[in-house]
């Protein structure tokens, strides 16, 4: 019996575009056969065990023919049980969908399709540009502007002179000049505003705007480069008002985010959402190390203590590995550091009984002393005994000095792995030279500084704090960043990815 392939539109290039649906379907495929516009951010959300397969097509430049496409669409559906197809834009608005999903009902293979954001409307939309305007534009068309053999599509130019009408030619970036002499010879005037999208709804957004008889010029002195689109109309003269994606805080500039683990990174998601353009680097991956609990054990534990979302993710599943559950804990005071690990322990039910108002090691220590000493009033005469799930490479300093008042033991429950470096799931190195392009790099802990940049020659390194400005989420990172010898290193007041973002802000 032959699987499911899913037809998934991905938006247009902006990963936070893609639908609900689309990222649900992502997440569970046992393959994924993706286009080049398709955002290669989205690729992070597959499974480790997800097959990707890449067949994009860049001009007449082909990785597979349609032919083969199709038939390996049939191929993997045959095989395994969720096929996803991931498309840029929308599946049937040019996208040759249509073709996929005729070629398996051909072949009984069954299959849906989940509808995704067509750069034709969101495209201009970034670029400030409704489609459609009470008093200006009634109505839109959407026009291919080349065929399979690279040649300019027979348009009806005679049928597109009214100026209520919004045009948007897709792909047509190398026609421009052909489409404004057509649309001028069928009676659009000289003057009619014209705007070219280059990398639409993207950081590397540009747009050139001008009239049909200025704009081939425009675009030819500017450089735009494909994926583009084209408008015409007078919605066009709206962009001074309503262009507020190029507006953004971080719009143009460009980061590199070294993490630990194929999950997307939230700092990352944090700068794109102000505009930025954002490489995830994966240099480790965590790996659980499984352990078994006895009820007589987790009864004489007074105190856990979690210093990472890791830390109780992996704790949690040795507690279900050993067939117990949170109501063994119920005597237990659970101490989190940071936010972001308290609502990790609030998934598990489970509240925090004291968060540190402080992270960085000297002030964090002092807290937490404070606090198990109050704890130790109500029996002066029995050391508390504290639990510490936490990482195998974890330095000691933290069990070291919380052994002045309590019995404090540290429990490996994962480690944090060195692999090779992997960009969108696919292995990949980052060269000096790439490096040093970025406006910033973010390292938010002294493992992924280390193994980034450790090993590099001294001398690039002190180039790359001159002209990359490196963040540091704290103190120990901070420290790690400068024992290979970078200077400077900016450091988040607040040691939270929130601090590192009011950093650039």
């Amino acid at each position: 019996m032959s699987g499911m392939v899913y037809l998934v539109g991905a938006g247009p290039g902006d990963p936070g575009l893609v639908t609900a649906r689309g990222l649900e379907l992502i997440k569970k495929a046992d393959c994924i056969i993706y286009d080049r516009l398709s955002a290669p951010e989205l690729l992070d959300y597959a499974r480790a065990d997800c097959e990707q397969i890449y067949v994009g097509k860049a001009d007449q430049h082909h990785t597979l023919p349609q032919e083969e496409i199709n038939a390996l669409l049939v191929e993997k559906a045959r095989l395994l049980s969720n096929v996803v197809r991931l498309k840029g834009g929308d599946v049937y608005v040019f996208g040759r969908g249509g073709e996929e999903g005729i070629y398996l009902a051909e072949h009984g293979i069954a299959f849906t399709v989940v509808p995704g954001v067509s750069s034709a409307i969101a495209g201009a939309a970034y670029a400030g540009i409704p489609v459609t305007h009470r008093g200006i534009a009634t109505a839109f068309r959407v026009i291919t502007a080349h065929n399979r053999k690279d040649q300019t599509t027979e348009m009806d130019f005679a049928s597109m002179r009214d100026d209520q009408e919004t045009l948007i030619f897709l792909m047509g970036l190398s026609k421009v000049g052909e489409i404004a002499d057509g649309l001028m010879e069928a009676g659009r005037t000289g003057n009619t505003p014209v705007a070219v999208i280059s990398h639409a709804t993207t950081p590397a957004q540009k747009v050139c705007v001008g009239s049909l008889d200025t704009i081939a010029q425009k675009v030819s002195v500017q450089q735009l480069t494909s994926p583009a689109m084209i408008v015409v109309g007078e919605v066009v003269r709206l962009r001074e008002t309503l262009n507020v994606f190029e507006k953004m805080p971080l719009f143009g500039k460009k980061y590199l985010v070294p993490k630990i683990g194929s999950e997307p990174s939230r700092l990352a998601e944090r700068l794109r959402a102000k505009g930025a353009a954002v490489t995830e680097c994966m240099v480790g991956e965590i790996v659980g190390i499984p352990a078994r609990y006895t009820r007589q054990e987790l009864s004489q534990v007074d105190i856990l203590l979690f210093t990472s979302q890791n830390g109780v993710e992996y704790f949690m599943r040795n507690l279900f590995a050993s067939g117990l559950d949170v109501r063994i804990l119920s005597h237990a005071r659970l101490v989190v550091i940071g936010q972001k690990t308290a609502q990790k322990l609030r998934e598990y039910g489970l509240c925090a009984d004291f968060i540190p108002e402080k992270f960085d090691s000297d002030a964090l220590l002092s807290e937490l002393k404070q606090y198990m000493k109050q704890l130790h009033a109500d029996d002066p005469f029995r050391r508390l005994v504290t639990w510490y799930p936490t990482a195998k490479n974890a330095k000691d300093e933290l069990v070291d000095g919380l052994l002045e008042v309590c019995d404090c033991g540290r429990l490996n429950v994962y480690d944090n792995v060195v692999c090779e470096p992997k960009i969108n799931g696919t292995p990949a190195s980052i060269n000096d030279e790439e490096l040093i392009s970025y406006d910033g790099i973010f390292f938010t802990c002294a493992s992924s500084a280390e193994r980034l940049l450790g090993g590099k020659n001294l001398e690039f390194l002190q180039q790359l704090g001159v002209h990359t400005s490196i963040y540091s989420i704290g103190p120990k990172c901070s420290r790690a960043l400068g024992s290979l010898g970078i200077t400077p290193v900016i450091e988040a007041g607040v040691h939270t990815y929130e601090g590192l973002l009011r950093l650039i802000l």
